[in-house]
């Protein structure tokens, strides 16, 4: 598939190392770059506040340091994000069999069910998933030495054990609050009476996974802290396994009261087994369960401090989120059709954030933390570059294929069953709306993690707000005439925007990032893509013409993405060797060691 690309390269690679599988749904209503499994963060102390100064428009002063990052270094960032890759790559694959078997229910079922997943995801946003990346894995990287495991631990348990009892506070209300907040907020439009009530049930249900999907990010923080990705990795591709078993339960026992809420069951069992995924890691860690709110320890305020600018921000996600739904509901065509058509475009496109932007800048931001402690600027912009181009050898490519393969793309994942051929053709043009972005999220995900590492949460953040207004110029005026399709490419513009202002405002803060000499590797990384979407539109072309290839047939979908894929992928990673882009020959040098041949 027009994925295979990023597959191909991370098996490769380290196919043979034991790793990791991880998260992040960031599947929200939409793609967000706050990724999750994602997402805005932190404000400043006194003493990082003034590091800060340091660091950016006064690196000057600071002592010469050699601008080429070590071999060694490099070997470990591109290690490091290759065990987070592996994780998403697993999790991404699990997530895509999850979707595929939820949308074979039908839009009826499917669609409240991805409906009643939003107040889940929107408030693990808000809890838990949005502090991960700027305020939970700096402040631990901070405690993460051999001899101060005994006081990460104190912090860790003491966040995990204050989420528990928020979130079992809000599930409890939203147990009461859910016929209204759902009925009046989210199933509006075309969805009947029966949808409704379903949206609600499974509302009520699946909020009880926040008591464990909370933690369970904390958790996973503290390893990537500890740089150990392995356990945390795969253990996030669970929660797709738990929903599939319970789409199982709903298709078998569907008629039965256990039977309509076997999806929402479901969650709450994958997010069990991510939890205890985890529990041999900590182990080893020396990390295991302490019962301790220690909410006056120094690390534990700090997190509050640069979790202080997420809360509104987030609040003003959630009332932008629910704004969606309506113009979901209210666009044209079948409510339910256009909810489900939009969720399961996030999740292709997720599929390669997950890989790469997410995979990338969990692994680049203990290393930023650390080069933004030692005020070393040089290695600090090397560091962010390498990844920015590490992201773009994948991400164009990813973007460009799944434009180009959109449509037997969707018609085998989800052109099944109840899932009608109009509905894989709506959520195709969802998905080409939704993949122009990508190479946008790459490039925001690793320079706002940038700003995390240097303690500043404030400026992501008013970014997000700034962005939020190129949603509405592209999503009111259009979502009545356009569609879902409207509302996808809003978001594009909204994700896109954030990536292009934030590479600004770093470049404004801290200096330059020699971008120039990043241009040859892009235009390179262009000519091969532009060289693989012209091979992959040839070949649908001409086997469209021949009833074997029909899109219309399960045995004309494999054919048509095996062959494509294929080509495609001999074409572009051709191109990139033939072009000899560096960041090409950092993956292959990997390759060798791997075997042991270097």
């Amino acid at each position: 598939m027009a994925l295979l690309p990023l597959i191909v390269a991370y098996l490769l690679v380290y196919g043979r190392s034991d790793v990791r599988g991880n998260y992040v749904s960031r599947s929200t209503p939409q793609v967000r770059k706050k990724l999750s499994m994602q997402e805005q963060i932190e404000p400043i102390g006194a003493a990082p506040a003034e590091h800060s100064q340091r660091t950016g428009a006064g690196a000057e002063d600071t002592p010469a340091v050699n601008t080429v990052a070590v071999p060694g270094k490099r070997r470990l960032l591109v290690k490091s994000a290759a065990f987070v890759m592996l994780g998403n790559l697993a999790s991404s694959l699990m997530g895509l069999v999850r979707q595929s078997v939820v949308a074979s229910l039908g839009a009826g079922v499917a669609g409240p069910f991805l409906l009643a997943l939003t107040p889940l995801q929107t408030f693990l946003d808000l809890l838990a998933n949005g502090t991960v990346s700027g305020a939970l894995i700096p402040t631990f990287t901070d405690y993460s030495q051999d001899e101060r495991r005994r006081e990460l631990r104190r912090v860790v348990y003491s966040i995990v054990n204050l989420l528990v009892l928020v979130t079992f506070t809000i599930a409890v209300v939203f147990l009461f609050a859910a016929p209204w907040l759902v009925g009046r907020l989210l199933a509006g439009g075309t969805f009947t009476a029966s949808q409704k009530a379903l949206t609600v049930q499974l509302t009520q249900v699946v909020m009880f996974a926040l008591l464990i999907m909370g933690p369970f990010a904390v958790l996973q923080a503290a390893l990537y802290s500890r740089k150990k990705f392995g356990g945390a990795a795969f253990a996030a591709g669970f929660l797709h396994v738990g929903v599939i078993a319970g789409a199982i339960a709903t298709s078998l026992w569907g008629a039965t009261r256990f039977g309509r809420l076997g999806l929402a069951f479901g969650v709450i069992l994958g997010a069990l087994a991510q939890v205890a995924l985890l529990l041999p890691a900590l182990r080893r860690q020396n990390l295991p369960y302490m019962l301790v709110l220690d909410l006056k320890h120094p690390a534990v305020r700090r997190i509050f401090r640069l979790y202080a600018p997420l809360a509104p921000s987030y609040i003003v996600s959630m009332l932008f989120v629910f704004v969606d739904l309506g113009l979901q509901s209210r666009a044209p065509g079948n409510s339910t059709t256009n909810v489900t058509a939009l969720r399961l475009a996030t999740t292709l496109v997720q599929f390669p954030v997950g890989l790469v932007a997410a995979a990338l800048s969990f692994a680049v931001l203990p290393l930023l933390s650390t080069y933004a402690t030692d005020n070393d600027d040089a290695q600090f912009k090397e560091t962010l570059m390498m990844g920015v181009r590490l992201g773009l050898l994948l991400m164009i490519p990813a973007a460009a294929g799944l434009i180009v393969l959109r449509s037997p793309i969707t018609a085998l994942l989800f052109a099944h069953r109840h899932y009608t051929a109009g509905d894989a053709a709506l959520t195709a043009v969802v998905l080409q709306n939704y993949a122009y972005q990508l190479p946008f999220i790459v490039v925001d995900q690793l320079v706002m993690f940038a700003f995390y590492a240097r303690k500043n949460t404030i400026v992501p953040v008013t970014v997000g707000f700034v962005c939020y207004g190129f949603y509405a110029l592209v999503a009111f005026p259009l979502y009545g005439t356009v569609g879902a399709p409207a509302l996808a490419f809003a978001n594009t513009a909204q994700n896109s925007m954030h990536g292009l202002i934030l590479l600004a405002l770093f470049y404004r803060f801290f200096g330059s990032l020699d971008l120039r000499a990043t241009l040859p590797a892009i235009l390179k990384i262009a000519f091969a893509t532009a060289a693989m979407v012209a091979v992959a539109w040839a070949l649908q072309t001409v086997m469209g013409g021949y009833a074997l290839f029909s899109l219309h047939t399960l045995r004309g979908q494999i054919l048509t993405m095996v062959i494509t894929s294929a080509a495609a992928v001999i074409v572009y990673f051709g191109g990139i060797s033939l072009l000899k882009v560096e960041e090409m020959t950092l993956l292959k040098q990997a390759v060798l060691a791997r075997m042991g041949r270097r």
